[in-house]
């Protein structure tokens, strides 16, 4: 039966080989009537876990959503824009200041192995290895009372920069990796960094992450290290690569306006923190966030806190958006027992299942606009109530609907 539905089927072997992959065969037992029952039963109990989960993940989003809008407005109605920032002038330590201009930093921040340096305030050294890579794709079959999987695992040859452990390959043999890489990736920081006089803190230099490459114009004399198109090779040959050979690059972040013009023009930052003397450091706010912010580019203060509270809005509607899906999940476990109970007819099985679909998806966004409507009703009464009011419109509608079919009747 099952040769004349899958003809051209490669049969049932343990291991088949083609090229440099290879196909396993396994079977597991279908799920009786009974088992599917008991599963049901356990979503039930995950579908309240689930649910529970996204009422808290919603009800804090909101609260921290309204926590960071209203630090912002209150960093924006207290701000002090720095007219110069040759000087730091006393009666602002402890303000809320704006201020922008070029990075500075006296840091020369180097690498002998590769005679490179640059003034900057960041260099990252990113290196990536030849190594042998496996990938699984699976194919289940149906057989009735068991389904049959094949794996198939095929192996090639990638630039990868974590160390792949060919020791957990379904197939080791011929496939083997170095354990660990001869050059380790790092970050050099700068010791300190300034704009004009200000020293900026550790939380303002771990916001400068703008990237570039950088091409180093000669090779390491006296060393078998490659260049090839501003990437040192480490192997016999860069266009050959053999297994265990490896790639260095390098890029910095933060300019620095000692920097040679070889490499451009500083960059310019416009910084949002407290002055405290020369420091440049977080500002805690009464609303409760701390507020410390910077941006490339010569931007206003009203343009960072622009910028601030797009920011804060698109994280509050994808995490609004992760709420609803996982109280989706949990509605669709708790209710996968009327699911599963007719699943063992087809039409019916079809139109329940749609039933059920609609009904959790109704009862998701229900509930989420309920949570969020109540979590705002303490800041903004007329909104909460609001969305309160439109998240009863599905079942609203639906009494209406019921009420008009029996009219009809």
């Amino acid at each position: 039966m099952y040769r004349q539905s899958y003809p051209n089927d490669p049969g049932m072997h343990n291991m088949a080989t083609a090229g440099d992959s290879h196909t396993r065969v396994s079977y597991r037992r279908n799920a009786t009537f009974c088992d599917r029952i008991g599963n049901s039963v356990m979503g039930i109990f995950i579908g309240i876990i689930l649910i529970c989960a996204a009422v808290g993940l919603l009800w804090w989003n909101e609260g921290r959503a309204v926590r960071t809008a209203q630090s912002l407005d209150e960093g924006l109605r207290l701000v002090v824009p720095l007219t110069s920032t040759s000087v730091s002038m006393d009666q602002n330590n402890g303000q809320l200041v704006h201020l922008s201009g070029p990075l500075q930093t006296d840091s020369i921040l180097s690498d002998s192995t590769y005679g490179v340096a640059i003034n900057a305030v960041k260099l990252k050294r990113h290196v990536e290895m030849f190594q042998w890579v496996e990938t699984e794709h699976k194919r289940e079959i149906n057989e009735g009372s068991q389904t049959r999987t094949e794996t198939t695992y095929s192996y090639s040859k990638e630039w990868r920069s974590n160390v792949v452990k060919s020791g957990s390959f379904d197939n080791p043999s011929g496939h083997h990796n170095p354990n660990s890489f001869a050059v380790e990736p790092r970050v050099q920081v700068a010791a300190s960094v300034q704009v004009g006089a200000f020293y900026l803190s550790h939380g303002l230099i771990n916001s400068i992450t703008n990237y570039r490459k950088l091409k180093p114009a000669a090779q390491p004399s006296g060393s078998d290290i490659k260049l090839h198109d501003g990437t040192f090779y480490h192997g016999k040959d860069p266009f050959r690569p053999e297994v265990g050979d490896m790639k260095v690059s390098f890029e910095y972040a933060g300019l620095s306006a000692k920097a040679s013009s070889h490499f451009g023009s500083a960059d310019t930052v416009s910084i949002i923190a407290k002055q405290m003397g020369g420091q440049l450091t977080s500002y805690q706010t009464i609303a409760g966030d701390a507020l410390e912010i910077l941006y490339f580019g010569e931007l206003s203060a009203k343009a960072i806190f622009d910028k601030e509270h797009a920011s804060n809005n698109m994280m509050t509607m994808g995490l609004r958006f992760g709420g609803w899906l996982l109280m989706f999940i949990g509605f669709s476990a708790l209710t996968s027992l009327v699911t599963t109970l007719v699943d063992w007819i087809p039409f019916i099985r079809e139109v329940v299942s749609l039933g059920v679909c609609v009904l959790n998806m109704s009862m998701s966004i229900s509930l989420s606009l309920t949570v969020i409507a109540i979590a705002w009703i303490r800041f903004r009464p007329v909104l909460g109530l609001t969305i309160l009011a439109v998240s009863t419109l599905p079942f609203v509608i639906s009494k209406f609907k019921v009420n008009a079919d029996k009219r009809s009747h």
